[in-house]
């Protein structure tokens, strides 16, 4: 059976019931080559709004997962900045969903950020977590980014120092609109501790959702962003004309900032050597000898942040121990 247009109670309704309100709702329902229903199960039945946007194909979902790709390798390193801290970020999950589907994601309480982005329609959401919002205001108040009671919500002055770091997130986030003609201004509009009563989008309005997992100090925690279909349509729009003329988007060119130029990234070069029991870890004593294959010298794998990015070959350069990088690393 293909999805139905409306649900209903039964196919067959007295003549009497015609007048009650729920009977007036319902309707027959029909199948996809036109036949008639008898037998419904009701708990397969979805009522759809055909003046929303359908969801989004596989072809623009791919080329929108790449600029949200993008967009948190950037965010990444802005909020390394910002913070003065090392900031790890990486998509846990992208698709899209009905807003009412979005809200029954958001934690309650949490700390949401309403946006705008003149002149584009629709309400953006920023969804950060409590204990993640605790840890950055902290940083903010010249703390070490750890937070001992994650259990409470945000003060007032607390959210009014994470109100820049909102503003950054959406800031970085509208570049992911190029091609844009227009000037774009993102803004905070507001702020919500609960999803439950947002009435920000109909609940059947497609959003698109990106929830990303952010390590900051010893803390991984959430951040999701909600996106209204409106809000990327033109942006869909060129993303489909471009497939349809043959023409592959140019990628946008990366441009350096000053600010990156003060980040430490730490670098480690190590090496697999093998995998030994308790037993001869605990025999283990100084002086002692572990043999390394000669392969290990062409097997060198290279960490940037901890990211494991390249192998390479150990050697001497100059009196100094250095590797030569050969490849990209696999990734899982």
């Amino acid at each position: 059976m293909s999805d139905p247009l409306e649900p209903s109670e039964s196919t067959e309704a007295p003549a009497e019931a015609a007048l009650e309100p729920a009977a007036v709702a319902a309707g027959p329902i029909f199948g996809h080559e036109g036949n008639r229903l008898k037998e419904v199960d009701q708990a397969k039945l979805i009522r759809y709004n055909f003046h929303n946007p359908g969801f989004l194909g596989h072809a623009d979902l791919r080329q929108l997962g790449v600029l949200h790709q993008r967009f948190v390798q950037h965010l990444s390193a802005r909020l390394s900045t910002f913070f003065r801290m090392e900031c790890g970020l990486k998509i846990a999950k992208f698709g899209t969903v009905t807003f009412g589907e979005f809200c029954e994601t958001l934690g309650n309480p949490t700390h949401l950020t309403l946006f705008q982005i003149e002149p584009l329609r629709g309400v953006g959401i920023v969804e950060i977590s409590l204990p993640l919002g605790l840890t950055m205001a902290d940083r903010l108040l010249g703390g070490k980014g750890r937070v001992t009671n994650a259990d409470r919500g945000l003060t007032e002055i607390e959210e009014t120092l994470l109100e820049d770091a909102m503003q950054l997130i959406v800031s970085e986030w509208t570049q992911v609109l190029e091609g844009e003609k227009t000037i774009l201004k993102p803004q905070c509009i507001g702020h919500e501790t609960s999803g439950r009563f947002l009435q920000t989008s109909t609940p059947e309005t497609v959003f698109v959702s990106t929830k990303v997992d952010v390590t900051i100090g010893e803390l991984t925690e959430r951040l999701q962003i909600g996106i209204p279909f409106s809000m990327i349509e033109a942006t869909v729009k060129r993303m489909q004309l471009a497939r349809q003329s043959g023409d592959d988007p140019q990628p946008k060119q990366v441009q350096w900032r000053a600010p990156y130029a003060g980040i430490q990234v730490p670098i480690t070069a190590e090496w697999k050597v093998r995998e030994i029991t308790l037993t001869e870890v605990l025999g283990m004593r100084e002086g002692d000898v572990i043999q390394l294959p000669r392969e290990l010298v062409s097997q060198t794998r290279i960490r940037l942040s901890n990211t494991e990015e390249f192998v390479g070959t150990v050697g001497m350069q100059n009196g100094h121990v250095a590797v030569q990088l050969g490849q990209r690393a696999l990734k899982d």
